[in-house]
């Protein structure tokens, strides 16, 4: 089996609350894969650019009128959020006894993460799931960089924590006999227990699956739980999901059996860490 290697794993901060929780479940994952941890924030340059507008304005929660911004007040605001991540960096990576190097950029969120996850193996982003509509989970910023980032991505909402069991998808390709190598490694920590959802395929085309699999499978303590969907569809995912209390997802980015609107409506569904694996 094609060996996965995530040596480098690059975690992107922003400036809303999620922050702790997915810096958290990143240290997990290094710790538990035993990689390199960094963390990145990015200076939004769009938020200086619009505070030097004369008409811009902040609007405060009970005034009609809102209040003045200009660009001091901006990099000041800058200047504090980046010394309360780098103060949360500080303390997780203490707690946990790893190191976490933390760096500050300033640019277009989107492209200089994308720039940056070039250098790693990969990047987790963090997605509001607070937002009232399952459509407007992920943001724009998330959404972009499903997109644009080529390395391997891991997606997380808010209070997202790695645990067991790990659920994986296989069809037989190259990158999800790679995605269940990965997996079993992380399922190690769980009783060696590891389900692989399988597509909706005739009896014939699921033994051949189901017998590659096990071939490549080389722990013999790990069990496997196959789920064979009725129907390749994103609903039937997101219950087996369920239904098996699943606890994070390996899903192959090009999978035989969703396009690519379903992966990304599985990434903005999923209550779960998802990992897309290029």
């Amino acid at each position: 089996m094609k060996t996965l290697s995530i040596n480098r794993i690059l975690v992107a901060l922003d400036a809303s609350a999620v922050n702790r929780s997915v810096l958290q479940a990143a240290t997990t994952l290094a710790v538990n894969l035993d990689a390199e941890l960094n963390a990145l924030f990015i200076e939004d340059i769009n938020l200086l650019r619009l505070a030097e507008l004369p008409f811009a304005r902040e609007i405060v929660y009970g005034s009609d009128t809102g209040r003045g911004i200009n660009v001091a007040d901006m990099e000041r605001s800058m200047l504090m959020q980046t010394k309360r991540l780098r103060e949360l960096v500080g303390t997780i990576a203490k707690q946990s006894r790893l190191r976490i190097a933390f760096d500050v950029e300033r640019g277009d969120i989107a492209s200089a993460i994308c720039h940056a996850s070039r250098q790693t193996d990969l990047l987790i982003i963090g997605k509001n799931s607070q937002l009232l509509r399952q459509s407007l989970k992920v943001g724009t910023i998330a959404q972009a960089l499903l997109s644009s980032t080529h390395c391997n991505l891991m997606v997380l909402q808010h209070g997202a924590t790695i645990e067991r069991p790990v659920v994986v998808t296989f069809d037989g390709s190259d990158v999800s006999l790679t995605a269940v190598l990965l997996a079993s490694r992380l399922a190690r920590q769980d009783h060696n227990v590891l389900i692989v959802l399988f597509p909706a395929v005739n009896d014939h085309r699921y033994q051949l699956l189901y017998n590659q699999l096990m071939k490549e499978i080389t722990n013999t303590s790990l069990q496997i739980r196959p789920v064979r969907l009725s129907e390749n569809t994103v609903a039937q995912i997101l219950q087996a999901i369920k239904q098996y209390q699943g606890r994070i997802l390996l899903l192959e980015t090009g999978c035989s059996f969703l396009t690519a609107d379903q992966t990304r409506e599985i990434v903005m569904q999923a209550d779960i860490p998802v990992v897309l694996l290029r």
